[in-house]
């Protein structure tokens, strides 16, 4: 961890650890030979576990293949022999990928779509401000390459000078959605996150609906950001069905769903970021299915490829289908190794949500056991919510909170991985495919180490 600050810009490690050497699913071993029990998957990166043995043999299949190819330039169609049955095989393409996508999304989009990929969640919130940019102008005929090409060929290019630059989007106060760029304008859970922004775009800060405001405060909020005289016209809203980073903040359903409808009234295209949500986490595939909500497009990341780096815009065809070759491309745009890792984790998630339920079964199970613990904690532990298997606990206190999170780390025997969001609360987020046994192992850990803070 010294080396760590020496040669590194810093970013979000933590300074006491652990340096993880190897695990598999919800197990793994520090540098010093420490067992843990991880109940972050990573922040939800790994939604599967650690080292899914599907993703194993479909990354070794691959690596023998075929390792990079620049597939936004030159597509690639590899296929790896299945390992559960012998004389079949799986194709790994971007389109396949892109195929299975829109069909996984039909439940909560049942139209027409068209897939973008990206290499990380931030870069598929800002592909996702970008292709609503281009629609927004060509629908409107208010934009066209030659009046571009006169600005390429300016000595200075002065974004905030070109109305056609200028946007706004609505976004939910103590919101993430990435770093850089418009993903980073966008978020809202810390201030420290707002260093070196830069960017085209405004965003206004919607009040996250709760059981406490009514229609008509929604209503009222969002016309008085409409109704500002000279401002870039706002065009999409982004918001993550139950907020992550913010505190494990879930929205009261009809509240949500008024202030959905009445943006779209408005002509505001409604973008889902469920780069936490997705993927099985809250006990469904999709966060937005508690609320019935469609968007019109949904951003994946994190766990779609099993911790390795890609993401997905998935968007309405007849709203954005207006892009054109080169205005939007990259380098690893679903590169092939992982895609292999979506190709076999997908498979693995669909057990997991739509075959077994374990994500909702193990989700319910678990708050059953945290809300009988917290009882007994009064003092301690002020509230806890969540969906599924992305459950937060608030504490009264933070500095309590974060002994917490540094006490189960260093149980004796097996050590237990807890991780903080919002200002005083700790995120419980283990694999959606874990046991009841390691569940409950989890659990009890969690209550030792409130046992000895309140001692």
């Amino acid at each position: 961890m010294d080396e760590e600050k020496k040669y590194l810009f810093p970013t979000t490690v933590d300074d006491k650890g652990p340096v993880i050497v190897g695990g598999a699913g919800s197990s793994f071993q520090d540098i010093e030979g420490n067992l843990f029990t991880d109940a972050t998957s990573q922040i939800s990166l790994n939604n599967t576990g650690l080292c899914h043995k599907k993703v194993r043999y479909y990354l070794k299949a691959m690596t023998d293949a075929l390792t990079s190819v620049i597939s936004a330039d030159w597509p690639y169609s590899v296929r790896i022999r299945k390992k559960e049955d012998k004389r079949s095989w799986a194709t790994i393409s971007r389109v396949e990928l892109a195929k299975k996508l829109i069909k996984l999304t039909d439940r909560i989009m049942p139209f027409e779509k068209l897939v973008m990929f990206e290499a990380s969640g931030s870069l598929a919130v800002n592909v996702s401000a970008k292709i609503q940019r281009i629609s927004y102008l060509r629908s409107r005929g208010l934009c066209s390459t030659e009046e571009l090409e006169k600005l390429r060929k300016q000595k200075i290019l002065s974004i905030k000078h070109n109305d056609m630059f200028n946007f706004s989007f609505f976004a939910f106060r103590k919101a993430f959605h990435g770093r850089h760029g418009e993903a980073q304008m966008l978020s809202n859970s810390k201030a420290v996150h707002l260093w070196g922004a830069s960017s085209s775009c405004s965003v206004a800060r919607l009040t996250l609906p709760t059981g406490n405001i009514t229609k008509k405060q929604i209503k009222d909020e969002v016309d008085y950001f409409l109704n500002l005289r000279h401002h870039p016209p706002f065009i999409g809203f982004f918001f993550e069905p139950i907020q992550g980073e913010g505190g494990i903040n879930v929205p009261d359903k009809d509240g949500l769903v008024y202030l959905v409808n009445y943006l779209r009234e408005k002509g505001i295209y409604i973008i889902a970021d469920e780069i936490q949500t997705g993927l099985g986490r809250t006990g469904k595939m999709f966060g937005c299915e508690h609320f019935g909500i469609e968007p019109d497009m949904i951003l994946l990341s994190k766990s779609l490829g099993a911790g390795l780096p890609i993401s997905a815009v998935v968007a309405n065809k007849e709203k954005f289908n207006y892009l054109e070759p080169g205005m939007h491309s990259g380098s690893m745009h679903a590169s092939p190794i992982p895609a292999a890792a979506v190709h076999a984790n997908l498979e693995v998630i669909e057990e997991a949500v739509d075959e077994t339920k374990n994500a909702q079964k193990m989700g319910e199970y678990a708050l059953v056991l945290l809300r009988k613990i917290v009882a007994k904690h009064p003092d301690t532990v002020w509230a806890i919510r969540g969906k599924g298997l992305m459950i937060g606990m608030e504490f009264f206190d933070t500095s309590v909170r974060n002994a917490v999170i540094n006490l189960a780390k260093k149980q004796k025997n097996l050590s237990l991985l807890l991780a903080p969001c919002g200002k005083k609360v700790i995120r419980f987020c283990p694999p959606i495919i874990i046991s009841a046994k390691k569940l409950k192992e989890q659990i009890q850990i969690f209550e030792n180490v409130l046992n000895e803070i309140d001692k």
